[in-house]
């Protein structure tokens, strides 16, 4: 939860004193387009999954995704539908043309 509200110092020290990963932290920053929280936890070792792109997505954070898949993140079928949700067209298209796969949840989110 420290990675979505964008506390860094938190999340910095929770790690020092032991607390675990979860793709949660990757996902999280994903979501509210914190990239330097992502990069930096990532860099960390944190653990990601198709998820981190879909919250990107989500959340319009076109710059996040690219850099997510840039580093090799998975995505599914949930990165085009949640753009889509969010009216992010600009994401959307983008997501496409690099190749994230979609289905008809990407319509009725639309």
């Amino acid at each position: 939860m420290a990675a979505q509200g964008g506390h860094m110092e938190l999340l910095q020290w929770a790690r020092e004193q032991g607390a675990p990963w979860s793709e949660g932290t990757c996902a999280g920053a994903a979501g509210r387009g914190d990239l330097r929280i992502l990069q930096w936890a990532r860099e960390e070792g944190a653990p990601w999954d198709d998820t981190t792109c879909s919250k990107a997505a989500d959340g319009g954070h076109l710059e996040v995704l690219k850099w997510a898949k840039e580093q090799a993140a998975p995505w599914d079928e949930h990165t085009c539908s949640r753009a889509a949700a969010g009216g992010h067209f600009g994401v959307l298209k983008w997501a496409r043309e690099q190749g994230a796969p979609w289905d008809e949840e990407t319509c009725s989110s639309a």
